[in-house]
């Protein structure tokens, strides 16, 4: 997440916090917050590697992109749906785990009989 989004999600926590706010419910909304911008950051990086994964499936030939399901959490791409064949699965799989970013490739692909 950039450092914009940060200070909004902060500002935001601000404005909502009650004048008389004692330091313990200040320090759990302080966490909160915290806890928001990392999951809002986590999901901004998942979304930019599944489209990274895309992107370079589409591009690299021999790939057909319409039966294929990417899914991506934490740097682990799930590669779902179905294939032509082994050599397709074998394709979709190495392209994938060659991707900058793509810390672990996770197989569900079937091929299609």
């Amino acid at each position: 997440m950039n450092v914009g989004n940060s200070r909004l999600i902060a500002v935001a926590a601000l404005a909502v916090l009650p004048a008389g706010c004692n330091p313990e419910d200040a320090g759990k909304l302080t966490r909160d917050v915290g806890t928001m911008a990392a999951d809002a950051g986590a999901a901004a990086g998942d979304a930019e590697l599944a489209t990274r994964v895309n992107s370079v499936l589409i591009q690299r030939k021999g790939i057909d992109m319409s039966g294929l399901h990417i899914e991506t959490k934490h740097g682990v791409v799930t590669a779902g749906g179905h294939v032509r064949d082994k050599h397709a699965k074998h394709l979709v799989l190495q392209t994938i785990q060659d991707t900058r970013g793509v810390d672990k490739v996770v197989d569900h692909l079937r091929v299609q009989p």
